[in-house]
């Protein structure tokens, strides 16, 4: 049989390089995937922020004297950075772990859209479309409204706040003619 110090010696390193280096790979997987989480609700937040605004100025008074709604890229400042990092091939696995990867793959695909699509119809409508989907996100929970609370500027959340208190519609409403 084994000796004592063998046994002892196998024991040890079953325990420290097994079970301990599988909760150190755990905790390091669980902080990036939080980190990662963090970037990808702050950059969805600000590009809503901005699109929102875009839309609300492209469909005033002012804005459709001036035709800003055949413009509206122009002035859109959306980011992908986040996303483009995390879509990357040696990442895309960790971001599709994430339970709500599904909702967030929606909201960038309508984002780009809005981008990619600019010369075929109206940009401000496939705006709408990305708000709608964040917007029902978050209200029927696909989305984390404490962690987009969390990274949201204040006025970006107030303005969220009053769609989730019912005092505001969402942009769904708007697109559906019925």
């Amino acid at each position: 049989m084994f000796p004592m110090a063998e046994w002892l010696d196998s024991i040890s390193k079953l325990v420290t390089g097994g079970a301990l280096g599988s909760v150190g790979t755990w905790l390091t997987l669980r902080g990036r995937r939080r980190r990662m989480r963090r970037q990808l609700y702050r950059e969805i937040s600000d590009n809503y922020q901005n699109t929102v605004v875009r839309i609300a100025v492209a469909l005033s008074y002012e804005g459709l004297k001036r035709a800003a709604a055949m413009d509206f890229n122009d002035k859109l400042r959306l980011s992908f950075d986040t996303w483009n990092h995390y879509n990357d091939e040696k990442r895309r696995e960790m971001l599709f772990d994430l339970p709500e990867a599904g909702a967030i793959s929606r909201i960038y695909a309508l984002f780009t859209a809005i981008i990619n699509d600019a010369l075929s119809g109206y940009p401000h409508v496939r705006g709408k479309e990305a708000a709608a989907e964040v917007d029902d996100c978050l209200l029927d929970g696909t989305l984390d409204r404490k962690l987009y609370q969390e990274v949201s500027k204040p006025l970006a959340w107030k303005y969220m706040q009053e769609l989730l208190d019912g005092k505001r519609p969402s942009y769904r409403k708007e697109l559906s003619p019925f």
